[in-house]
């Protein structure tokens, strides 16, 4: 798989739930004031996004086709790491002497839930007398979101297997799809999902690619921050401060006075930091933690 694109959180001033992100200059330096996401009713699939938890994943293509004919796959992942599987694509195919059938479908657990269309409507063709005879249908299809969509948390409620593509053929009631669900064959998707983790729901989404009706290639997945990747505490602060930072490569760190003069800078590792604040003044401080393509500011009191 060729190098993929970190999905990050949108431009700063995108608009979120009614919320914005908001870029406010003070002297000197800038301040970044994040929202958390965490009990948010949606979130926007962009690039640029920088508050969710994205991982690459390398891997080959799922097909269901193998050398000594059809066969079903299914990719299983766990999207909080927690060791119990979450989603499950599944890909099948058949050949019968009366026809066959192709598809990919979705399904979750672990208290996951993913988007469909509901607006979804295709056509079944059944054999009538040696003819085609098409009718209306309502088709569940799960939803294909595109670059900057949006994943509303009440779309978000289906668990059961549903379909990403579908194909039949042969002398029995088959699908003939030609429009909405062709549209999964071609570039990269995303689903949208939710996740419920000690009462609270992280929103997310999987970037795939599907092939044909029996292909697919899962190229990353993301889920918004379980909690704010900088935890500060205690605040007030008397001498020593923890900052548990949840970023994985070193951050840098440092504080301000309300000059907007450095006044201590370090280096943060992943996981628990402790820092010696006695030697700082009474008052109120900004401290920065930031690296590649995050940059975030808190305030803290010092007794």
């Amino acid at each position: 798989m060729s190098s993929l694109s970190k999905l990050k959180f949108n431009s700063l001033n995108m608009k979120v739930n009614s919320y914005r992100i908001k870029l406010v200059l003070v002297p000197i330096f800038f301040w970044i004031t994040f929202f958390d996401f965490s009990q948010s009713e949606s979130i926007v699939i962009n690039p640029s996004l920088i508050y969710m938890h994205v991982h690459d994943v390398v891997d080959t293509a799922v097909s269901s086709y193998t050398p000594f004919g059809c066969a079903t796959k299914s990719y299983k992942f766990d999207v909080d790491q927690n060791n119990v599987t979450d989603f499950t694509l599944t890909t099948s195919c058949y050949m019968g002497g009366y026809g066959g059938d192709k598809k990919i479908t979705l399904s979750s657990s672990d208290s996951s839930y993913f988007a469909i269309d509901t607006n979804v409507i295709d056509t079944i063709g059944s054999i009538v007398a040696g003819q085609i005879v098409y009718n209306p249908a309502y088709f569940s299809l799960v939803k294909a979101f595109e670059w900057n969509d949006s994943i509303k948390m009440e779309q978000c409620n289906q668990q059961a297997v549903k379909n990403i593509v579908d194909y039949s053929y042969g002398n029995y009631p088959s699908f003939i799809s030609y429009h909405s669900m062709d549209s999964w064959i071609s570039g990269d998707h995303y689903i949208g999902f939710r996740k419920r983790i000690n009462g609270i729901n992280h929103l997310g989404w999987i970037k795939l690619s599907v092939s044909n009706y029996n292909q697919f290639v899962v190229k990353e997945y993301a889920l918004s921050f379980l909690d704010s990747p900088i935890k500060i505490y205690p605040n007030p602060v008397v001498d020593n401060v923890t900052i548990q930072c949840g970023y994985l490569e070193n951050s840098d760190f440092k504080v301000y006075n309300l000059l907007g003069e450095i006044v201590l800078q370090s280096k943060l590792v992943k996981g628990l930091n402790q820092v010696d604040l006695s030697e700082l003044r009474h008052g109120v401080y900004s401290l920065q933690v930031s690296g590649l393509d995050y940059l975030i500011q808190k305030q803290i009191v010092k007794l």
